[in-house]
């Protein structure tokens, strides 16, 4: 009984477990397009759409809100370069941009940018090392990146 109160409370404050279907009934159908992800990005952004409720088959359905999809990189900025110390401090920047189309092909929400950005401190000795972090920076940019889109298509 005090499980089922407690659960009761949980939902009525607003809480929901990760994963559950959170996508207003609009974008339920969705026709993604994706211009240059990598497999891995395409594969990464499908699971986020499906854990937050969308179907993506391509069944034939003529309801279906077109989803375009691009990431990018922006210019790399070093923040500090301490001769000294051999020690680099760089900005790495990404951005995800996004439109959403109707099956009419009305324009549901406008060109829309979403910028993110990391700073990564370096050992100028160790060149293996910097290109795994900088590598390692960029998939966990991308993946904030692709959660970020889906939170605003639940707000959508």
């Amino acid at each position: 009984m005090v499980i089922f109160l407690l659960l009761g409370l949980l939902s009525a404050c607003g809480f929901h477990l990760r994963g559950v279907a959170a996508l207003p009934a609009e974008l339920q159908f969705i026709q993604l397009t994706t211009d240059n992800l990598t497999v891995s990005q395409v594969s990464q952004l499908n699971r986020n759409l499906v854990q937050a409720g969308a179907s993506l088959n391509n069944d034939g359905s003529s309801d279906r809100v077109g989803l375009t999809v691009t990431i990018g990189s922006l210019p790399e900025r070093t923040l500090v370069d301490s001769s000294g110390s051999d020690t680099i401090i760089i900005r790495l920047s990404r951005e995800l941009s996004y439109s959403l189309t109707s099956a009419t092909g009305e324009r549901l929400a406008d060109h829309t940018t979403i910028i993110r950005q990391m700073d990564l401190q370096l050992d100028n000795n160790d060149a293996l090392s910097i290109e795994y972090e900088r590598k390692s920076a960029i998939e966990s940019l991308d993946r904030i990146l692709m959660n970020q889109l889906v939170l605003q298509l639940e707000r959508f």
